[in-house]
């Protein structure tokens, strides 16, 4: 239905066909479609009277899993906005880096997550960053489960090649990369992966995949909403959460991440919890076979493993009797490359492309990693991987330097850049090791200058004024400059990062 090809549009089109469905459970509060879409239009209000955005301008949102990041996100695409998720263990210099690169017309986040654009007020005027819980002092204000007050009013200047959402990225060069996606990308990943796992209205989602993650927004945000289904929202993860969680609500649809699910095979969680589940996912990252076959043993549930990026959205699934070999999502073409980008035949390992409606056309600000990564129409994804007879992809590893840390990637080169703008650091080198629990860890070899000492603590402490708690390494050994082996062989002791 290309009428139906913006965000905005096909939400409405929801509630219009299932206005009284719960679309989203916060806690202990329920939201009808009709309700989320007459909060999403206060929202779009708020940010046009208080924010001033208009069609085409940026909005920053450093939010968690929240009901204001939903109604947020809908708002800005109604409103034809540009959405821009943030990480929100990113310290201020991180934020620095994408403020100073991006347009920004206004920030939306929540009164508890503030602080680290209070010390960006010379870049960002406190008036352009907006607590959008400070709007609600009425807990009852949006009648979460009525059907009052529901506009159906959508923009008709959206249109679907326009951006919609600017998302975040590593890059291979020690800085971010800001990828560009559009209406129509979005939609038609959200409606090509729902049809690869046969989602049908009315399934519930747990929604604990971090929005400000492509897997977040895509597959445990956008799926569920686009689709008539429910986002039973978990703003942060742990095990007795999930639990409570699973007893309280039928979780249908489980999208995850290998952390996730690495957590879950560790921990005693009984059976019963995972009785209701019937589709399984995990992107982000590969995913330890152990894992798979220990929940596969003791819930009866199979992980199908998504393969996506930023770039993309999802872009090949397992089979619903799972295995390693993927399965390209409908309208999607994926090819393998040699070294100078020719195509391969079917059996030869090479560099994974992909086409379709859901690829982004490029990066904002970087016109030389757009045109080294897109070709042809085709995103070159910098992984390994071979395509079967039957058209099926194993993924063999990567080729680019990014490092998956429990689905998580970081670019070693900006960890290291910090590092070494530490004062007598002369060397470092940042990579993973594998850790317990079939799980990577990252790790700093760092040289210094002779005759001067350097602790952890103070590596740690300094990494923390600069980088999110992710990027830190878990791992360090600092020796005099002339002793640092950068290979990345040499075993590392384990210090725990909480001295």
């Amino acid at each position: 239905m290309r009428d139906l090809d913006t965000i905005g549009r096909r939400f409405r089109h929801c509630v219009a066909v299932y206005p009284d469905a719960i679309a989203l459970i916060a806690g202990e509060t329920q939201y009808t479609y009709a309700s989320l879409a007459s909060m999403t239009s206060e929202y779009a209000g708020i940010f046009r009277d208080r924010l001033h955005l208009e069609h085409g301008q940026l909005l920053l949102a450093y939010l968690d899993n929240s009901v204001e990041f939903v109604a947020s996100f809908l708002a800005a695409a109604e409103i034809g906005a540009i959405f821009v998720p943030l990480n929100i263990n990113w310290k201020s210099p991180e934020l620095s880096w994408f403020v100073e690169r991006l347009p920004v017309t206004g920030v939306v986040t929540r009164q508890a997550l503030r602080l680290p654009w209070d010390s960006l007020s010379d870049q960002v005027p406190p008036a352009s960053v907006l607590s959008i819980d400070d709007d609600r002092s009425d807990s009852t204000r949006f009648h979460p489960l009525s059907r009052e007050g529901c506009s159906c009013d959508v923009f008709s200047t959206v249109t679907p090649d326009q951006p919609v959402v600017y998302l975040c990225t590593s890059g291979s060069t020690g800085a971010p990369k800001i990828v560009r996606r559009t209406h129509e990308n979005m939609v038609q990943g959200a409606l090509s992966t729902g049809m690869a796992l046969s989602i049908t209205p009315g399934l519930g989602f747990l929604s604990m995949v971090p929005f400000f993650h492509g897997n977040g927004l895509d597959n445990a945000l956008l799926l569920p909403l686009l689709s008539g289904g429910t986002a039973i929202l978990q703003s942060s993860f742990s095990i007795p959460q999930l639990v409570n969680t699973f007893n309280e609500h039928q979780i249908d649809v489980l999208p995850g991440s290998p952390a996730i699910f690495e957590m879950i095979e560790r921990f005693g969680i009984n059976r019963d919890c995972f009785n209701t589940v019937r589709v399984c996912t995990s992107a982000g990252g590969p995913i330890a076979e152990p894992v798979v076959a220990s929940i596969q043993e003791r819930f009866g549930i199979t992980i199908r493993q998504a393969y996506g990026a930023s770039e993309t959205g999802i872009m090949a699934i397992a089979p619903p009797e799972g295995g390693s070999r993927l399965v390209p999502v409908h309208g999607t073409s994926i090819r393998i490359l040699d070294s100078s980008r020719r195509v391969l035949s079917g059996g030869i390992e090479g560099e994974i492309a992909v086409n379709g409606p859901i690829v982004s056309d490029g990066y904002i600000g970087n016109s030389e990693a757009t045109s080294r990564v897109f070709a042809d129409g085709y995103y070159c994804t910098g992984d390994k991987g071979i395509l079967d007879t039957e058209g099926r992809l194993r993924i063999i590893g990567r080729i680019s330097p990014l490092i998956n840390i429990s689905g998580t990637k970081i670019d070693p080169v900006e960890v290291e850049n910090v590092i070494i703008s530490m004062p007598d650091v002369v060397t470092c080198k940042v990579f993973a090791q594998n850790g317990t629990h079939h799980k990577q860890i990252l790790k700093a070899a760092i040289g210094v200058r002779d005759g001067t000492a350097l602790s952890r603590v103070e590596v740690v402490a300094f990494c923390r004024k600069h980088l999110a708690e992710y990027k830190i390494p878990r791992i360090m050994e600092i020796f005099p400059d002339r002793q640092v082996d950068l290979t990345g062989k040499t075993s590392f002791p384990w210090q725990p990062l909480d001295d």
